[in-house]
């Protein structure tokens, strides 16, 4: 297995070398050596803020690092760095953090990790976190971690001080820290990405924040998963299911978000006009709002429309900018009679996203949400929460 660093430019080149064995001898101790690739970099910021100083400003970052998820000219390799570049103190709360990008599920349905990238706070912060994976141990690794890596919702390390003191005193002693907040932005197959922010005290992390980290995260799985299917398409032999660009059902003019050309399902005049609405609002989130009032701006730029389509940009041969409606979906597991929007609610209801987040995903009403949920339980024949979560369980996943 080899391992790429991205040296900071303020770590002495001995040092990184030092930390480059340690880093690699933890790894092959926990992954299979004939697991793929795993690169870590460090990606400096001049400013640490603590948690308490901090205000809800950060919020603004919040459509930079949306942008640059759904940014397709970013090579994959750079494409996670950028990510925490982009989202500055959002997901900084004054020790650093560590992002991490998930491929999916093993056989043992241990989760393999690909990519990690860590900025300031603890020097040496890849390492302590996996050595603190390594004492704790794959088994409780994994059941720790199974059901937050198919969704996307918040987690901190403290609220396991009195149920699992063991885990709690592992990670902070590694960590040397006192709470890890967690973010999760997965998609039900397991790949994502994951942001976990060290934090010297306990902390609690105002509801708005938690909000806008959901939505964000929500964003980045959404474009993970467009990414990997662009470079799914290209592996295969080019894009086949449409004569639009990056396979396409909708092309729009970037001045007035008219549909230029339409294909598949985009094609009626209902779902053109619904299209066209979903990019305007993307494009007005992307202006001066995004300054002025951020969480509107992240509330108007919806994730998904229909729960169909993705909202890109697309630059031709000659520098022209386009807007694309592109089909991305997620992959879900066996329907058992569900409709395909039925099947995207209950899965993510079963993985614990609320209405509202999933309303925010899918990009539908959420009293559409709650009937979907409503339909979907009856059919599968339950009646509460717990024993969905049971009955989904029981299926085969994507």
């Amino acid at each position: 297995m080899g391992l790429a660093l991205v040296r900071s430019r303020r770590r002495s080149e001995s040092d990184f070398w030092v930390r480059y064995e340690r880093l690699h001898l933890l790894c092959l101790a926990i992954r299979d050596a004939d697991r793929k690739e795993l690169t870590v970099s460090w990606v400096p910021q001049t400013v640490t803020h603590v948690y308490a100083s901090r205000s809800m400003d950060v919020a603004g970052h919040a459509i930079d690092i949306a942008e640059s998820a759904y940014d397709l000219g970013v090579e994959a390799t750079e494409w996670l760095p950028r990510l925490v570049e982009s989202a500055g103190e959002l997901f900084d709360l004054g020790s650093g953090n560590i992002a991490m990008l998930g491929g999916g599920f093993r056989d043992d349905q241990q989760g393999a990790l690909s990519q990690m990238v860590t900025s300031d706070g603890k020097p040496d912060l890849a390492i302590a976190l996996m050595s603190a994976v390594q004492e704790i141990g794959p088994e409780v690794i994994r059941r720790h971690t199974h059901n937050a890596m198919r969704s996307s919702v918040i987690e901190q390390l403290s609220a396991l001080r009195e149920s699992e003191p063991r885990i709690y005193g592992i990670y902070t002693r590694h960590l040397g820290c006192k709470d890890v907040v967690s973010v999760h932005a997965h998609d039900p197959d397991g790949y994502g990405a994951l942001f976990s922010m060290p934090c010297a005290e306990v902390v609690e992390p105002e509801p708005a924040l938690k909000r806008t980290w959901e939505r964000v995260a929500v964003h980045i799985a959404t474009a993970y998963r467009m990414r990997r299917r662009l470079d799914a398409a290209v592996a295969s032999g080019g894009y086949a299911a449409t004569d639009l660009p990056l396979d396409a059902e909708a092309i729009l003019d970037p001045t007035s978000f008219s549909v230029k050309e339409a294909v598949g399902d985009a094609q009626t005049e209902k779902t053109a006009a619904t299209i066209r609405e979903a990019a305007l609002r993307v494009d007005r989130a992307r202006g001066k709002l995004r300054r002025k009032d951020p969480d509107e701006a992240l509330d108007l730029w919806k994730a998904m429309v229909r729960g169909r389509w993705s909202i890109v940009d697309w630059f031709d041969s000659d520098g022209r900018r386009f807007v694309l409606a592109r089909p991305n979906a997620p992959n879900l597991g066996d329907p058992r009679g569900l409709t395909e929007r039925e099947h995207q609610v209950v899965t993510y209801a079963s993985h614990g996203e609320s209405s509202k987040l999933i309303s925010y995903r899918l990009g539908i009403s959420k009293q559409r949400v709650s009937k979907l949920l409503h339909d979907s339980m009856h059919k599968l024949g339950v009646k509460t929460t717990a024993q969905l979560v049971e009955k989904m369980r029981a299926f085969p996943s994507a």
